[in-house]
């Protein structure tokens, strides 16, 4: 005989909101929200978004309209081939996952509340990575001095080539630049090694992922051991958080008049929470060589460093008025390697002190 005993169960609103937030969560359409981003990717590096969409079949009224649009593996296809062709850039992929990071807020977000440390967030992302993709399934393994994150195909899908090797691309970029947006220090991978690797392209590799490259049939990134035991600092997807939301106000440079001046500033923007990105990682972004890039600028009447000044100056202000972030927090994020660097460069900003900054405001 089975008997039931009625306990009484105590659960905070907290606890009830979390849950609502992983059910919330895991009903997200994450490939909409993935194809949106990709597609605005590519409106800014000047690229006929709507001949693109047009090309690929699909509609770009119902993907933004639509929170349950869908794609075919086979338009899927269609979208990389073309972005390829039209942008002249076979790393294009790479650069994407490299920029991702703002479209990606949902997945980073539910992994920090979930996650204490970095091997825990890697695998609770290991457990999330189909809602983005079928394409591939990821996984970590641990050796006795270090740890591989590797992202192996899935069988199946060999008729979509072009869609397979762009998304392994994205996938080794994206999640190397989001374990930087998760941490208040920089490490670098040991090594990468992926399928797509060419040899002429290894100053690109070397900007994008700050690492040695190598040829292997799955994406490999390899750290060092102890990182994984390293403490995420929610201050981070807090400083995410606030740049999301106010992102199209602080795109706006008053003091850049030039075309291309302005859409490094706006990328920079977007991207320059994590750290400080080379002139290097800048002109790949946008397709051109680091010397065009300078030339172009200087046409502009300003200079890449100029451009930086003016990104750290108006995020500064900004994380210092409406977050609660420490100083030390922050000027990490932008970049210095000393808080009382940050201090000096605002004081010469603003007149006043970070403190002062934000006592009075």
């Amino acid at each position: 005989m089975i008997t039931f005993t009625r306990h009484r169960v105590d659960i905070s609103r907290q606890t009830i909101a979390e849950y609502l937030g992983i059910f919330e969560f895991y009903l997200m359409n994450y490939r909409g929200i993935f194809l949106q981003a990709l597609f605005l990717f590519c409106e800014e590096r000047g690229l006929n978004t709507k001949q693109l969409a047009s090309l690929s079949g699909i509609s770009l009224r119902e993907l933004h309209a639509n929170p349950k649009f869908k794609i075919s593996n086979q338009q899927l296809e269609v979208i990389w081939k073309n972005i390829v062709q039209l942008s002249k850039n076979e790393l294009v992929g790479l650069h994407f996952g490299a920029t991702m990071q703002i479209a990606a807020l949902g997945v980073v977000g539910q992994v920090i509340q979930l996650s204490n440390n970095v091997k825990e967030a890697l695998q609770h992302a290991c457990s999330m990575v189909h809602l983005l993709t079928d394409l591939y399934t990821m996984r970590v393994d641990e050796k006795v001095k270090t740890f591989t994150i590797t992202f192996e195909k899935n069988k199946g899908f060999d008729n979509i080539p072009t869609a397979q090797n762009q998304m392994g691309d994205f996938l080794i970029a994206f999640t190397l630049y989001e374990l930087k947006g998760l941490l208040l220090e920089n490490q670098r991978p040991i090594k990468a090694s992926f399928p797509t690797y060419k040899k002429n392209y290894d100053n690109a590799y070397e900007a994008i992922l700050s690492c040695p490259v190598t040829k292997s049939n799955s994406y490999i990134l390899e750290f060092r051991k102890e990182y994984l035991q390293t403490k995420i600092i929610t201050a981070n997807y807090e400083i995410q958080s606030l740049l999301v939301e106010q992102i199209s106000k602080l795109q706006k440079p008053i003091s850049l008049n030039g075309s291309l001046s302005k859409k490094i500033f706006n990328f920079l923007i977007a991207n320059s929470y994590l750290y400080a990105l080379s002139i290097a990682s800048v002109a790949g972004n946008f397709n051109v060589s680091v010397r065009t890039l300078q030339r172009q600028l200087r046409e502009e009447g300003v200079s890449y460093l100029q451009i930086v000044e003016e990104v750290r100056k108006s995020l500064a202000k900004h994380y210092i008025t409406n977050s609660s972030s420490s100083i030390k927090e922050i000027s990490v994020i932008l970049g210095y390697a000393e808080p009382s660097a940050f201090v000096r460069a605002f004081k010469k900003w603003v007149g006043k002190t970070p403190t002062a900054y934000r006592s009075n405001a």
